[in-house]
């Protein structure tokens, strides 16, 4: 019969549990990359970006132009228009912004001066009514231009029997998705649906594919992690352990320590990252170190004097994730705020509370630390260390785009580039124009659309207060109304509409002045951030470096929109971290005396170990990051190896504390996802250099 200090764990494992349903934690861990990237204004521009039309396109494709194809693309038609908040995409003109256009025609940008001089107003109108005989299905007939005095060129969309076609392989059609539709939730209906109810002749590609299949493979990916380890850990725990009721007590405080932490970076931060719940599973087989350095050497059977060894481990440790949670960068900061919490909270139940529940001990003998098989003086491994990092150090170079964090969909991205080659040959990247007034925002897209003739500005169709004005000064040379009275002239004699032409080329002198409002009207999207106005295009790849010279244009590029912040991040990382190691170097010399060398090895020799990676691949903000956390862990061991008090039984609690931290960390290596598998690759190394300096390491003995 367990007696009632038996079952505090289970009260507390309980009481936090009902905390974080009550707080709704589990809702606030996220899987998009928003929640790994920096906090900034760009961070804020891309989620606004998200909100354009554009942006919430669904492009269906279905294979052949046979008269089957057209059928079975239009049979889909009428299943995903079925969808809530999914509609068939229909090319109308938006009639408030042709009669705006209309009314500026003569201030358009494209009016031919040279044909004005020469024009044959007889010639043009003859040639357009044969054209309206001859050829009444195609050709169209433009009553506010009909003298083709302005020489705007309109791409011609691809079709086929009055429906859209993508390139010459298949159908096309194009549906929105509404824009009150915001959140994960809603898109994955949506994605969901529309992949039930097409065959393996179509293809289907939006944007918001990304969002929804990235998080779910995250999801999977995470769920797989944390499985795997907890399996894994458990089988180990129960071989090491032995003990059904240790064994349970210490999977329920590791589980209350996860849970206190979650409760905790939640209620602190409005969203975490997936990524910082799989670290902590990760990161609370650490605390079992504390477990078994207090259970191997009696101290849940026999009262005994507080154990100065893994407190000084725990602060070590515990100062190096708070230092390092100073970098401005807010996966990191949630990451160390998780650890700290759960190395604690894990420390104090098994300092404090672990010996009043009591549990027998299996190793009764202690005897002094003999020396190992290859006993390798430790001021050989510090130089063997030493020489490594130097040598290594010069070829450390950082990998600046925080997109190759996230998942890699190469499945989807196939398809996006099936779709991108087939609708336009060039390669195109998102842009945002960025000014003080709706007005410069024009001026500013106008003169991209003048100096990339090939790119998608719709705002350009407009003209600014500026051109307006200039181009008024040009039409005061040409007289409109005379060719208006010719023009009225030859219609009558050529049997045209009474009144047809009465409003063309009328010289409109009322100023252009434009609200947010008329500019959704016109169906030409604008946000305003932070006082300052916003408009979306897409320009040519090639163009790159000169877009970058342009300080109105913001690249929608997660490398670009965030490498100088990043490079930031990896400064304050490497000064923080390098504060650490500073830390640690200064409690070795208090605490190992004697042994420094021994200590210190397991901190410079994991680093050593680590760095000689950089020989072979390039090192991201988290291979950074949690090179400074294993070092810190590392250090634990050097502690523990230097202590006066060292025994058989403190270097077994070692061995299966590293065996237990490898598990944790090891399966990360498994994940398909770059920022789990870039901190269980450091992870790894590093345990497995602690391993190996506790089989090789000669100690001096007292």
């Amino acid at each position: 019969m367990f007696q009632k200090i038996n079952y505090i764990n289970i009260f507390l494992f309980s009481f936090i549990l009902l905390f974080n349903i009550y707080n709704k934690s589990f809702d606030k861990i996220s899987s998009k990359i928003y929640n790994i990237l920096p906090n900034s204004q760009n961070k804020e521009l891309l989620k606004e970006f998200e909100k354009f039309d554009n942006n919430k396109r669904v492009f269906l494709f279905y294979k052949g132009l046979d008269t089957n194809s057209l059928e079975k693309i239009k049979n889909l038609e009428k299943k995903l228009i079925l969808i809530k908040g999914l509609k068939l995409l229909k090319y109308k003109k938006n009639i408030k912004l042709n009669k705006h256009l209309n009314k500026y025609l003569l201030y358009s940008k494209e009016l031919n001066y040279d044909l004005v001089k020469n024009i044959n107003i007889e010639k043009k109108l003859f040639l357009a009514k044969e054209k309206m005989i001859n050829e009444s299905y195609s050709f169209t007939f433009n009553k506010n231009d009909p003298l083709e005095l302005f020489s705007t060129k309109i791409k011609k969309i691809e079709s086929k029997n009055k429906h859209l076609i993508l390139g010459n392989v298949g159908y096309l059609s194009i549906f929105t998705i509404d824009n009150k539709i915001n959140n994960i939730k809603e898109y994955k209906i949506i994605h969901d649906k529309i992949y039930e109810s097409i065959d393996k002749n179509s293809k289907v590609f939006s944007p918001i594919f990304y969002y929804v299949q990235n998080s779910q493979i995250i999801k999977n990916d995470a769920n797989k992690i944390i499985i795997l380890a907890s399996i894994f850990l458990i089988f180990l725990y129960i071989i090491l352990l032995r003990d059904i009721k240790l064994l349970i007590n210490t999977i329920i405080t590791l589980a209350s320590s996860i849970l206190l932490s979650i409760l905790f970076c939640t209620w602190y931060f409005s969203q975490i990252s997936i990524f910082v719940f799989v670290f902590g599973i990760a990161i609370s087989t650490v605390a079992i170190d504390y477990m078994f350095h207090h259970y191997f050497n009696n101290y849940y059977e026999y009262k005994k004097p507080f154990n100065k060894d893994v407190f000084l481990g725990l602060i070590t440790t515990v100062i190096t994730f708070f230092i390092i949670s100073f970098v401005s960068f807010d996966l990191i900061k949630q990451i160390c705020y998780f650890a700290i919490i759960s190395l604690v909270f894990s420390y104090i139940q098994f300092t404090f509370l672990f010996p009043l529940i009591k549990f027998e001990t299996p190793v009764k003998k202690e005897s002094k630390v003999r020396n190992n098989l290859f006993n390798i003086k430790s001021k050989y491994i510090t130089i063997i260390s030493i020489l490594i990092i130097i040598f290594t150090l010069p070829n450390l170079n950082f990998d600046l785009d925080l997109k190759n964090l996230d998942v890699k969909n190469k499945k989807l991205i196939k398809v996006e580039d099936f779709f991108t080659s087939k609708l336009d040959n060039t390669k195109n990247i998102n842009i945002l124009i960025k000014a003080d007034s709706i007005n410069e925002l024009i001026e500013s897209a106008n003169y991209l659309k003048k100096e990339f003739p090939k790119s998608i500005i719709p705002i350009s169709k407009l003209i600014s207060k500026k051109e307006f004005t200039a181009i008024k000064k040009q039409l005061k040379r040409i007289d409109f109304e005379n060719i208006n009275k010719e023009l009225d002239s030859e219609a009558k004699n050529l049997g045209f509409r009474k009144d047809i032409f009465k409003n063309t080329y009328n010289l409109n002198s009322i100023n252009i002045n434009y609200t947010l409002k008329q500019l959704k009207d016109f169906s030409i999207e604008i946000i305003k951030y932070n006082n300052y106005y916003f408009a979306y295009a897409r320009i040519n790849k090639v163009h790159l470096q000169k877009l970058k010279e342009y300080k109105f244009v913001q690249i929608l590029s997660i490398k670009i929109m965030f490498k100088k912040q990043l490079k930031k991040i990896y400064k304050e990382l490497v000064q923080l971290g390098s504060l650490s190691i500073l830390f640690i170097l200064i409690m070795l010399i208090f605490i190992s005396k004697k042994n420094f060398l021994t200590a210190l090895n397991f901190l410079i020799f994991p680093l050593a170990c680590i760095l000689f990676l950089s020989n072979f691949i390039i090192f991201n903000i988290l291979h950074l990051f949690i090179l400074f956390i294993i070092l810190a862990i590392g250090i634990d061991f050097g502690i523990y190896i230097s202590s006066d008090n060292v025994n058989s039984n403190t270097k077994k609690a070692i061995f299966y504390s590293l065996l237990s931290t490898f598990a944790g960390f090891g399966v990360l290596i498994f994940s398909n996802i770059n920022a789990l598998f870039s901190i269980g690759l450091i992870a790894c190394i590093g345990i497995t250099a602690s391993v190996i300096l506790l089989l090789i390491s000669k100690r001096i003995i007292k």
